[in-house]
């Protein structure tokens, strides 16, 4: 079997959260924009155990996928639905191959920061036009903002 070679590619996971028509982002020291909330995979985490973890350590807050994360769900054998896998440059940290959910806020969170001291906003589909957003961000919390009820 060959050996993999990551050197500098790691495992990420984000989410477009959704509540009363807006989309909530954190602006991130590194980028020096705004972006989902999220994180690195943990060695031994499924994607959508990452982003369950992310969530709850970032904003607290309660959610649910949107869609249903799961096309197939037989035990042994489990077909997830993510909006899309993103591979990216990131040019503090190599290559981010990043699982992209969303999901639907299920109770008003209020924080101002993250666990790391990072911003959060909540951005309607128009502030998302009005600040310093990555054009992928920005077309991703835009689709999220569409189809999640």
């Amino acid at each position: 079997m060959a050996e993999i070679n990551w050197k500098n590619k790691c495992w990420v996971t984000t989410i477009f959260l959704v509540m009363e028509n807006k989309v909530l982002l954190t602006f991130n020291k590194n980028l020096q924009t705004w972006i989902p909330v999220g994180g690195h995979i943990e060695l031994g985490e499924t994607p959508e155990e990452a982003i369950i973890r992310e969530v709850k350590e970032e904003t607290g807050c309660s959610f649910v996928f949107s869609p249903e994360p799961f096309l197939t769900n037989r035990g042994d054998v489990r077909v997830l639905r993510l909006y899309r896998v993103q591979v990216e440059k990131v040019h503090h940290h190599g290559t981010h191959i990043n699982s992209i959910f969303f999901g639907k806020v299920t109770d008003w969170c209020e924080k101002e920061k993250t666990d790391e001291n990072e911003q959060l906003k909540w951005f309607t589909k128009e502030d998302l036009y009005k600040e310093n957003i990555l054009e992928s961000v920005k077309e991703a919390a835009s689709e999220a903002l569409r189809t999640v009820k």
